[in-house]
């Protein structure tokens, strides 16, 4: 959390914390420790034990201010302009940001993070080092990892509405799949045959009616094509009775905190195999939940859901080689301002589960010749246990 940053800070030997960022929809760090939205970007600069300071566009100043940091300056109250007419555009920020740090006392061990266009950034690094500042960097989870990692009360209820929000757009989709006629080998819905294109762009209008946004596309897949498990359909593939339809929507609201959500659905008959596969995805769930402790090590979830799989005859990452089918990645991710961050589970992973982390569980089994299934919920440790943000039933067979 947020809270604990001035300890994680002293726990690595850290005086001062740099984060710069374009934007922040483009610098997932710098929305969170600024906590609002800035569009130009900025400077975050954070001292240890001290109040951070942030620096802005001049018309950047009013949006800046609604979010938790109190000390925002314009970069022409701080005096930017006066390095920029003495160093030129190059070399301006570098000797901006030297002069900001000496200000605020930093003589020790100083983190930068939030950009990401790295020739910019080891050119920064190289001008603080020659310099004289300690500019260290350390391998993942960072500082930033580790505080992002748990959820603050606000943070859970802006995860909580993206997951209502999110169910809605679901419930509609549902819905038009419940309505679809079956002709042939075809799925009608509205008197049309049904393709991926066209849901998709009632997917992406219902989002958009919801307030959410689509930053990273949608994945609707059908047939033996969602056996693999990132792709997205193409508009023209068709969904046909008996096979599975696999919706995996992970959309960002105006907070910029995201979901992640996956179901898969049959209407008409799924095959014994394709029933098979359910019902070992289910129980891969069950076991998931069982296993989720705060205390626990990353990796005992994902290897109790793989002991599961393997024992209903599937592949599963333990086994050697890439077999192509079964279970094929990890368990589940943290979920937050973005859908990529700690905690993993999955194997290599040393850390442990920690109260208040947000993570999806994502149990899935694919085969090239009947497609995917996968089921996916974005669940918080709360009191040593785990709670699914926004509950929905597992599966669904019109």
């Amino acid at each position: 959390m947020l809270s604990e940053l001035d300890g994680l800070m002293a726990g690595r030997g850290v005086e001062a914390l740099v984060c710069l960022g374009d934007s922040t929809y483009s610098s997932p760090e710098l929305a969170y420790l600024t906590r609002a939205h800035i569009p130009r970007g900025g400077v975050y600069l954070k001292r240890l034990g001290s109040r951070p300071v942030l620096v802005v566009s001049h018309l950047d100043v009013p949006l800046a201010r609604s979010g938790v940091v109190a000390d925002v300056r314009s970069f022409t109250e701080a005096g930017f302009n006066s390095f920029l007419s003495r160093y030129g555009r190059g070399r301006a920020l570098a000797e901006f940001l030297l002069s900001l740090l000496r200000t605020e006392g930093v003589s020790g061990r100083v983190m930068i993070c939030g950009y990401a266009n790295a020739p910019p950034l080891i050119y920064l690094v190289d001008f603080f080092r020659r310099r004289g500042l300690q500019v260290v960097g350390m391998p993942r989870p960072t500082i930033l990892d580790q505080a992002m990692a748990t959820k603050d009360d606000w943070e859970l209820d802006a995860l909580r509405r993206c997951g209502e929000k999110t169910l809605r757009v679901v419930k509609r989709f549902e819905e038009m799949l419940g309505g679809a006629a079956v002709r042939g080998e075809s799925l009608v819905v509205d008197g049309e045959v049904a393709t991926v294109g066209m849901m998709k762009k009632m997917l992406r209008m219902w989002c958009a009616e919801e307030g959410l946004n689509l930053p990273e596309g949608l994945i609707l897949s059908v047939g033996p094509k969602s056996s693999d498990p990132h792709y997205p359909g193409a508009d023209d593939d068709k969904p046909k009775p008996g096979q599975p339809i696999l919706l995996d929507i992970f959309p960002r609201d105006q907070t910029g905190y995201m979901y992640d959500f996956t179901r898969t659905y049959v209407v008409g008959r799924p095959s014994t195999r394709l029933r098979k596969m359910f019902a070992d995805v289910l129980r891969a769930r069950e076991r998931a939940f069982e296993s989720l402790r705060e205390g626990v090590n990353l990796q005992q979830p994902f290897t109790a859901v793989c002991r599961v799989f393997r024992d209903r005859g599937w592949p599963t990452p333990l086994d050697k080689g890439l077999a192509g089918k079964g279970f094929t990645h990890s368990l589940g991710h943290g979920v937050g301002l973005t859908i990529g961050e700690e905690p993993y589970l999955r194997l290599g992973e040393d850390g442990r589960l920690r109260s208040r982390m947000v993570f999806t569980v994502e149990p899935g089994l694919y085969d090239p010749d009947i497609g995917g299934v996968r089921i996916e919920d974005v669940v918080a440790l709360l009191d040593g246990r785990p709670a699914v943000m926004a509950e929905h039933p597992p599966m669904k067979v019109f």
